[in-house]
């Protein structure tokens, strides 16, 4: 990737319904320039999806970070958990980490009543799991998808 590709990057991130030929006139390329290295990105997986984010309007409910921690640590317990998170549509975010936790997630519910449910149903009924903890967001202080984009050498 080139200094190109990494503005089309920044500039993908911000607005992604801009037409190749806005996007070019900020970065300085054709419109079919564009085309052609979005294109390649797309095929590469450097661009891995291109959504819409939805308002506080839309998405009314909680949302609670969750950490998890396993009775016992193995292969096949994480990988359980691991493809029932990714299927589970309460659950936003999911990553296995290092330190005192084993996963840490970002849960939607609708009330602390669904999540409470939620977490009997999914997590307490997992005989994997040893226990998790539940941190009740009051606002959000700050959301982005936007990471930065670093050349590599």
């Amino acid at each position: 990737m080139d200094a190109f590709d990494l503005q089309l990057l920044e500039q993908m991130q911000q607005d992604c319904t801009l037409s190749h030929a806005e996007l070019g006139r900020r970065v300085s390329l054709s419109a079919s320039a564009v085309r052609r290295r979005l294109e390649a990105m797309r095929c590469s997986g450097v661009i891995a999806s291109e959504v819409a984010i939805l308002g506080n309007i839309a998405t009314a409910g909680i949302t609670i970070l969750t950490s998890v921690c396993f009775r016992e640590e193995s292969v096949a317990a994480y990988n359980a958990f691991r493809e029932q998170m990714r299927a589970d549509p309460h659950v936003l975010q999911c990553y296995s980490v290092a330190g005192q936790y084993d996963f840490m997630m970002v849960v939607a519910a609708p009330s602390l009543e669904a999540y409470e449910i939620w977490g009997e149903e999914v997590l307490m009924s997992n005989p994997a799991l040893r226990r998790y903890d539940s941190y009740v967001t009051w606002s959000t202080v700050k959301f982005t998808t936007q990471r930065p984009v670093f050349a590599t050498s």
